[in-house]
């Protein structure tokens, strides 16, 4: 009989390996939700979070529900922040791959001087970067070697956008983030980069959409042409492509790649 001999590495690959825990915040819908079906092709396990409970619920289900649980998130409270990184670890361990999606939008313009307004940008930056931040922090604490911080920026964090200075603020200070993230967990073998997509076709795009529109008073499809026009390809990007993205840097391919911003603009971007 012959015996084989492995390098150490493989052997202790081959005996330790487990399935992956996958923690996804806003992973009710959109992007998020590409991102988990995508993933789910593999063994992972699946910390699904997001402030649409009921939704995720339903994900989980199709992903099964030894593999995935559902856990409320609000970026906007440390206490729920809290919870779901207590909750997810206590089902599936350490967080291998944590992929940083959930954000919000609305239109904060400088002209606007108004309480509500400033309660509009502090809202959006506690979800966007504050709160982001503090979840990376958490998840990451116990990540093993190998592990991958994945953040759903915008091609707004490489230009300006009026009536939007929150939102772009924010978008613009995660690619700090990445940056510095990668530096200082590089020694721990964790890599940390953004992927920063033009138009994709959800809901929260085609609800920026059709603000834009009412402002202009004109319909959607005019606005939605526009902007496609404004672009090389001229199509919205599909969350499945996205997602696709994902998989390539959370994979063995991604071990190279850290610090990065990677624009997936449909070429509103050229760098």
């Amino acid at each position: 009989m012959v015996t084989v001999r492995l390098p150490q590495s493989e052997l202790e690959m081959h005996l330790g390996a487990r399935p992956k825990h996958v923690f996804i915040s806003g992973a009710s819908r959109g992007i998020g939700e590409a991102i988990a079906r995508r993933l789910a092709e593999g063994t992972h396990r699946f910390s699904l979070a997001a402030r649409s409970h009921d939704a995720l619920l339903s994900l989980a289900r199709d992903l099964g529900p030894d593999r995935a649980q559902a856990l409320p998130l609000d970026l906007a409270k440390d206490r729920s922040i809290d919870a779901a990184i207590v909750a997810a670890e206590s089902r599936f361990g350490p967080i291998d791959i944590l992929i940083c999606n959930a954000g919000t939008n609305a239109a904060t313009p400088l002209s606007d001087l108004s309480a509500e307004n400033r309660a509009r940008f502090r809202e959006i930056i506690d979800v966007n970067l504050t709160g982001t931040v503090f979840l990376a922090q958490l998840a990451c604490a116990h990540m093993p070697p190998g592990g991958r911080v994945v953040f759903i920026g915008s091609v707004l964090g490489r230009f300006g956008a009026p009536g939007s200075i929150a939102y772009v603020a924010s978008k613009h200070a995660i690619q700090g983030v990445v940056r510095t993230m990668a530096l200082e967990w590089a020694h721990r073998g964790i890599r940390v980069n953004a992927l920063n997509p033009g138009w994709v076709d959800t809901d929260m795009a085609r609800a920026s959409m059709q603000s834009i529109a009412d402002k202009r008073g004109v319909s959607l499809e005019k606005v939605l042409q526009q902007q496609m026009d404004a672009q090389p390809v001229r199509r919205m990007i599909k969350p499945e492509e996205i997602a696709a993205y994902v998989e390539f840097l959370v994979g063995p391919t991604g071990d190279v790649l850290t610090g990065q911003g990677i624009d997936i603009s449909a070429g509103s971007v050229m760098v």
